[in-house]
Formats: C-alpha cells, sequence, structure tokens
C-alpha cells in the first residue's frame, strides 16, 4: 500500500510541475502601404458628326463628354494632351493637316476649354480619397471647331489622360 501511494504522490507531483511551467512567444512583421493611383472613364461619347453648316461656323460643344473617376491614397493630378500633333485621316480625300488644337476640353461648369497639344496640360488636381470624395469623380466637355479649313472625311485622334501623384 506505501509503494501504490508513494506512486500516486510521484505521479500527483510530476502533474504540478508539469501545470507550472510556461511558455512565450511573439511574432513580428512588416506591411507595406504603397502609393496606388487609379482613373476609370464612364459615359464617353461617341462619333461627333458635322451635319450643317452652322455646326462649321459654330462647332460642336458636347457637354459631360465623359465622365473621370480618380481613386488613389495620394494628392493627384490629371493632365490632358493628344497623342500627335494632327489628327490622322480615315478616308479618302481627309486633310491630313488638321492639328489636335480644333479638340479642346474642360472641366463641366468651368467656362474655358483648353485646346489639345502633345505638351500634357493639367485638368484637375484633387486630394487622395476614393472616387466618391468630393472631387474626386468630375464630368468634362469636350469642343470641336475645324472651321472650313480642311476636307470633309473621317479622322481620328488619340488623347491621353496621365494621372500622377501631386
Amino acid at each position: 500500500m506505501r509503494l501504490l501511494l508513494s506512486a500516486i504522490l510521484l505521479l500527483l507531483s510530476c502533474a504540478a510541475m508539469a501545470q507550472s511551467k510556461s511558455f512565450n512567444g511573439s511574432s513580428s512583421g512588416t506591411i507595406g502601404v504603397y502609393s496606388v493611383l487609379s482613373i476609370n472613364f464612364t459615359n464617353l461619347t461617341g462619333v461627333i458628326s458635322f451635319n450643317t453648316p452652322n455646326d462649321y461656323f459654330n462647332g460642336i460643344t458636347v457637354n459631360n463628354s465623359a465622365t473621370i473617376a480618380v481613386k488613389s491614397n495620394v494628392n493627384w493630378q490629371v493632365s490632358v494632351a493628344s497623342q500627335s500633333a494632327t489628327f490622322t485621316p480615315m478616308s479618302m480625300g481627309a486633310s491630313a493637316d488638321m492639328p489636335s488644337s480644333i479638340l479642346a476640353i474642360r472641366r463641366n461648369g468651368y467656362t474655358s476649354f483648353t485646346p489639345l497639344s502633345v505638351n500634357g496640360q493639367t485638368l484637375k488636381t484633387g486630394n487622395r480619397g476614393p472616387a466618391t470624395t468630393n472631387g474626386n469623380t468630375f464630368d468634362i466637355d469636350t469642343r470641336l471647331d475645324p472651321g472650313f479649313s480642311y476636307s470633309g472625311g473621317n479622322y481620328i485622334l488619340g488623347v491621353v489622360f496621365t494621372l500622377t501623384q501631386q
């Protein structure tokens, strides 16, 4: 019996010693947060046609020709430029020298248009935030005014919008 009691006490003391031990650990790590800039275009206007003499006399203005939405975690700037100095003629007889400056862009609600050139020009600046932040979504208007200086035909011009960190 004594041997059994000694064995039980030995087992209980071993169990008590096992419970008194503790272990600590720690972990550390890093996260990387990078500058993020995103631009999205919606409601783009399609083909613009000059159909009447008044279109040539006055030019054509298309209000709200596109909506631009910027998402960014840094202050930003949107610039606009033409991809080339002249429109590319897409049909026989079209002029090869129609300058990109006959196309002008402005932010909706502003009075003056900015004629396009291959040099980027600031269209809008803004603060970090989602597209729902005040001013991070805006509409643009376009104006085309070739006058009577160029032949009738179909033309194309690439327009480059650049979003950069300010």
